[in-house]
């Protein structure tokens, strides 16, 4: 029985800056984390640690000893690009599968960008996507006959089911998906148990939630954390009760989770120092589809190594 950890430390990886440089035309950025993704763990009692990008292996085994979890946050880069978001997302994943098959539970929870980046880990590096298109959609899911032998949904009181499978909840905004046939053809059905579809604007059917069947690994394509901590209008995410209610129920589920990993940092100084605290957000919905986000510089990579 593995003890439970009460206030768990939740990793989440940053991503390089393409999409989102026109925020700040005048600085230079390396790396960010949409501030909504903090807010969303932290909403079930997880505090944070940004991960960064293109880093030696040996700090990603640091990261995977403290932390009591993993987030691969949605967004929007290349997964080609050397030293960047998808390399170290298969360097976490291959290291996370290492330890729960040693023993030591690990879990990881991938958002729309993050879910897709758990199947291109799965597929050894290989960018399985289709194109979909399926922007400002807020859908009910569409579950499988056996939805209720899935983990995601085994103790999902009915409440939560009955508006999933019947309200406009689950917001999409993305580009790439995958597919039934995607996963099969690249023989990864033995791995994941695909557990919701949808469709997008084009009646091309998608995956939107699935888990590993043998790993606490969890992919939703859409995103929960939009309709509690993103507000600009142009997006047309929903804010009412129940899309709020069905998104603290996926926060809770991952960290419930990440309470099962009891690592630790190896002193209380190293930890505070690690936090994502040490870093103000910036109010960007002037220029940016995020609120707030979290800027980080080349500076602030050298500087908190975990060490």
């Amino acid at each position: 029985m593995v003890a439970e950890n009460g206030a768990p430390i939740i990793g989440v990886l940053t991503q390089e800056t393409f999409s989102v440089e026109k925020c700040f035309p005048k600085q230079r950025y390396v790396g960010y984390i949409a501030a909504s993704y903090v807010k969303f763990l932290e909403s079930a009692g997880a505090r944070i640690v940004p991960i960064w990008i293109g880093q030696e292996k040996k700090y990603y085994e640091r990261v995977l000893q403290y932390t009591n979890g993993m987030l691969f946050p949605g967004g929007a880069t290349y997964f080609n690009e050397t030293n960047g978001y998808a390399e170290a997302a298969k360097v976490i994943y291959e290291m996370a599968q290492n330890l729960n098959d040693n023993g030591k539970y690990y879990p990881i929870l991938g958002i729309c960008l993050g879910m897709q980046v758990l199947a291109f880990a799965s597929a050894k590096g290989k960018d399985i996507r289709v194109h979909c298109h399926c922007q400002k959609r807020t859908l009910p899911l569409i579950f499988d006959k056996d939805y209720r032998c899935s983990k995601l949904f085994r103790h999902a009181p009915d409440e939560i089911l009955n508006i999933l499978r019947s309200q406009n909840v689950t917001y999409n905004y993305h580009n790439y998906c995958l597919t039934d046939n995607t996963i099969h053809r690249n023989n990864l059905q033995d791995e994941w148990k695909l557990v919701t579809r949808n469709k997008d604007d084009e009646d091309i059917e998608f995956i939107s939630t699935m888990e590993h069947k043998k790993y606490p690994f969890y992919g939703l394509q859409f995103h929960p954390e939009k309709s509690r901590f993103e507000f600009k209008e142009t997006l047309d995410i929903k804010h009412n009760f129940n899309s709020t209610l069905v998104s603290q129920y996926f926060a809770n589920f991952f960290i419930e989770k990440c309470k099962k990993n009891n690592n630790r940092f190896p002193n209380e100084n190293l930890e505070l120092n690690a936090l994502i605290y040490n870093f103000s957000p910036a109010f960007t919905a002037n220029n940016c589809s995020y609120f707030q986000m979290y800027m980080f510089t080349e500076e602030d990579f050298l500087n908190y190594q975990l060490k």
